[in-house]
Order: structure tokens, then sequence, then C-alpha cells
């Protein structure tokens, strides 16, 4: 009988992000290598025991940040801000800064003309859109919002069940006309899609 040689595990590679407070993107950020990524399981606790592959965004504690950077050996201090964890993806590979998670702070600079941030509901608002609120109540930016209902409203496996799909729409003051002309576009698409079929 042949003897097998034991199972490897590849270390995976992550990233620890401290976010903006007011513009609602990284401020800064390290990344560490995990070579028995079980352990950061552990220290993650149970909303990491169904996700082996770490597909999910994972937010910290302070102490979950400080047992992460000290097991890890990450120097990493995020002082007050919120402190995100994910896995190194080959988004990372891409050799220039892609503009995701950075729509608020370009926009106000007025080097991103439209974000559109979507995604089912409830909750009736996405991820830090009190911070892009800030920005409209100031009239930096211009915002619309559409609710899409579903036909019937969908179950999640973790027991929650979301209505409909809503879409928050912003740019810079000045640009509110690429709102329309992307809905148009929108359902143009659809219009073809379903003629295609």
């Amino acid at each position: 009988m042949l003897a097998t040689k034991p199972m490897t595990i590849r270390p995976l590679r992550f990233i620890l992000q401290a976010i903006h407070p007011d513009y609602a993107c990284p401020a800064f950020e390290a990344m560490f290598e995990a070579e028995q990524p079980v352990e950061l399981q552990a220290l993650l606790g149970p909303d990491a025991h169904d996700d082996p592959d770490f597909e999910k965004f994972y937010w910290l504690e302070r102490t979950d940040v400080a047992a992460i950077c000290e097991r890890f050996g990450v120097p990493f201090d995020a002082g007050d801000r919120e402190v995100i964890l994910y896995k190194y993806t080959e988004l990372r590979d891409i050799p220039y800064l892609v503009h995701t998670n950075y729509e608020l702070p370009l926009m106000l600079e007025r080097r991103k003309k439209l974000a559109r941030m979507y995604h089912e509901y409830p909750p009736h608002q996405h991820l830090y859109e009190d911070r892009f609120d800030h920005y409209v109540a100031q009239g930096l930016l211009h915002k619309e919002v559409d609710v899409e209902l579903f036909d019937s409203p969908i179950h999640a496996r973790n027991g929650r069940i979301f209505e409909g799909l809503r879409t928050a729409y912003y740019t810079p003051k000045g640009e509110e006309w690429r709102i329309q002309a992307w809905r148009l576009i929108e359902k143009a698409r659809e219009k073809r899609a379903g003629t295609i079929r």
C-alpha cells in the first residue's frame, strides 16, 4: 500500500481595514498571512463557523482586533475607528485603486459622478447611508431612491425576510441628470434582454 502525504493547508492572506469616520472608506489597512486559517476562525467566533472559505466580511470589536494582531503579529492600531477583516482577493492584484468603497470621498472631490448602492430590504438603508446623507443635507450631494418589490418575499436561510430591492443613487450637485440617464440605459438593456429571450 502506498503511503499518502498528509494534506497541507495553504496559508491565506487577510486584510485588516480601519474605516474613516467621516468618509466611510478605508483610512488605512494591514495585510497578514494565517498559516493555519482555523486559528483565525476560532478567534472570529461563531460567525465564522459556517464560513470555511472566509467569504464574509467581519466587523471586529477592539478586543477581537487586539487578539488577531497579537496572534498573527500584525502592527495595526485603528484607534477608535471601525475595523473590518476580510480575505485577500484577486481584486487586490489590480495595479490601481478601484473605486469600490471609495465612492463618498471620490464624489466629494467630484472625481466620481454617480454612485449606486443597491441591496435587498429590509433594512431600508445601505451601510453608511447616514454618512452619505450628511453631505446630502449640506447640499454637496444629490440623492434619489428607487424601491422595487419582489413578486413575493424572499426567505433567506438565516431566517431574514427580504421584501424587495432598494437602490440609492448619489451624484455631486449639478450632475443629477446622470441618474435619469442610468435609469433609461437600464430600461433599454432590460427591454433588449427580453427581446433576445
